[in-house]
């Protein structure tokens, strides 16, 4: 059986492929297109995933949409409209805020563009599919179910408790499911408004950066302040005295975090909303946790993203294994979409990945056509990963592409920037050079089998660790020798290696280690601020100029600045 999911067509348009219920294939539209977060119909990662699987679209038995109908949809919308105004007219809070909410809030429910367009939306998928042959193979699936799906059926737990958190979608803002036996039961809907994605949005937005792309510089800058300044008033704004789900009282105030931001330096505010995000999070999902009775956590959705809200919930008591699925966004929902969709069709086993690297791969003919394209000087290696750690141990900075490129959000070694993690330093240079914020810290990545050495509770996140999805907090022996991958709260983000899921890049390691002791590098993701993460070789090359990178590693073939 053949299923293609597609990711909504709003924004990060993605495409997977599951034959027989595996993931063969799966991209996002924004490496083809180069366009952060793309949206519109994925023509050329749908393209690129069917040639991968070796399949036509006359393969294609269904494809699996992760969204509901429009009239479905606008209905649900109706509904948590109707249900959320009459909470807030209960609600203890500001009248001028509850005001501000209910005026913002119906002005959006009525000039949303799926209004004015009457299922724009809709049509604009139905007309592509048409145009390929494959509209009456078109199943919708709720947008949460396949975000739990994604989580569930690659977890490879038996019985766990799923979660879905985002900022909208289906109608919703969330939900609960159980995992057992194959099948997923949905426990709880969190509605929209009731928004844990909109409440970190919405500050992202006051303190000058991009909503929906940039919630991690909030992560990295929160660490900078101090939460307790603003945690009361920012705890306020949630209703914690129900056993089902949190309420968000006056989420559509369009001013809250705007008066915050004016008043109060940027590191507090960021500090305190990640403190109360993770504090809301935390408290239900112990709640539903207990209530199921599982010690199993598997976890998707764009709030997931916050690395470090999945720590807090992995140090939860209740927990002894966490996962986090790799494409955690929008842009993994699609693949969550046919998998909810084959379990609901055949019986369905979860598994482990074992890799993400489902994107496209160059022969070593198109990488070198693409280097003297562009004019430059390089030599083919015969053991790249030895030349690649003699660079670094020079304390060169290598950008390295190589094989297929990674699915989801995260450079897992084959489309990354890699450096020594000895000197603090590097995060104001190397950001600088890459045009990214100085105060974002770098992640490391190490040998797998060092973990324990330098990882605290890695073992309830080993698996998940693989994709680069959770902070831990560091031991002293991280935080002594690579002082550059560890952030100023003691924290890392890492990937861990095993020479089963990437002989080359564990290669590197293992010589790196061998050289110096240390079984671990600075990993950063290969591209230019505000660009996606490289794809082809042309984009490797340029990715390359513009950052003013010492060496690049293409495949088998090495080129170097002063070479240049």
């Amino acid at each position: 059986m053949v299923i293609v999911g597609l990711s909504p067509i709003v924004h990060e348009s993605a495409v997977g492929i599951l034959v027989d219920g595996k993931l063969v294939a799966a991209a996002a539209e924004e490496r083809f297109g180069r366009v952060k977060n793309q949206g519109g119909f994925p023509h050329q990662a749908l393209e690129y995933c069917l040639k991968r699987a070796g399949l036509t679209a006359r393969d294609v038995d269904y494809v699996a949409y992760a969204a509901l109908p429009f009239h479905q949809e606008r209905m649900r919308d109706i509904a948590s409209f109707g249900q959320n105004i009459a909470y807030v007219a209960r609600a203890e809070d500001a009248p001028a805020r509850k005001l501000r909410h209910v005026l913002n809030f119906t002005r959006n429910l009525v000039l949303t563009k799926e209004w004015e367009s009457w299922g724009g939306t809709e049509r604009k998928i139905r007309t592509e599919l048409r145009g390929l042959g494959l509209e009456d193979k078109l199943v919708f699936v709720d947008h949460h179910r396949a975000h739990c799906a994604s989580a569930y059926y690659t977890s490879g737990f038996d019985r766990c408790l799923v979660v879905s958190l985002d900022g909208y979608g289906s109608g919703q803002a969330g939900s609960f499911y159980l995992g057992d036996r194959g099948k997923i039961e949905l426990l709880q809907e969190v509605p929209y408004p009731h928004s844990l994605g909109t409440f970190y949005r919405r500050v992202t937005q006051a303190l000058g950066f991009k909503p929906n792309r940039h919630e991690g510089k909030i992560v990295g800058l929160a660490a900078f302040g101090d939460p307790n300044k603003l945690y009361d008033e920012v705890r306020a704004r949630f209703d914690l005295e129900h056993d089902d789900y949190y309420r968000y009282k006056t989420s559509q105030d369009p001013y809250f975090e705007k008066e915050l931001a004016k008043k109060h330096s940027r590191e507090d505010v960021a500090a305190a909303y990640q403190r109360v995000l993770e504090e809301v999070a935390a408290k239900y999902i112990q709640k539903w946790l207990r209530r199921t009775g599982t010690t199993k956590l598997a976890c998707a959705g764009g709030v997931f993203a916050n690395v470090k809200m999945n720590q807090r919930l992995m140090e939860l008591p209740e927990v002894e294994q966490m996962f986090v699925f790799p494409a955690m966004g929008d842009g993994g929902v699609g693949v969550g979409a046919a998998y909810s969709l084959y379990g609901d069709l055949r019986p369905a086993t979860p598994h482990t990945l074992p890799d993400v690297f489902l994107g496209p791969a160059y022969t070593d003919r198109e990488i070198e056509n693409a280097l003297v394209s562009a004019g430059l000087p390089f030599k083919k290696s015969t053991d790249i990963e030895r030349d690649i750690v003699e660079q670094l141990v020079a304390n060169k900075v290598v950008a390295r592409f190589d094989g297929a490129m990674e699915f989801g959000p995260r450079a897992l070694g084959n489309r990354s920037i890699l450096y020594p993690a000895l000197e603090p330093e590097v995060n104001k240079w190397l950001n600088n050079r890459l045009k990214r914020t100085e105060f974002m810290p770098f992640a490391p990545i190490s040998l797998e089998e060092h973990a324990n050495d330098l990882y605290v509770n890695i073992d309830r996140v080993r698996y998940s660790a693989e994709f680069m999805t959770v902070t831990t907090s560091c031991t002293a022996q991280m935080q002594a020798q690579s002082p550059a991958a560890v952030h100023v709260d003691g924290t890392a983000r890492p990937q861990l290696v095993r020479e089963s899921r990437n002989p080359s890049v564990h290669k590197i390691l293992r010589l790196y280690h061998e050289k110096t002791g240390i079984p671990t590098l600075i990993n950063t993701s290969f591209n230019i601020h505000e660009e996606p993460i490289v794809c082809s070789p042309q984009d490797a090359i340029r990715a390359w100029s513009d950052g003013a990178l010492e060496v690049l590693a293409l495949g088998p073939y090495l080129v170097t600045q002063s070479a240049a």
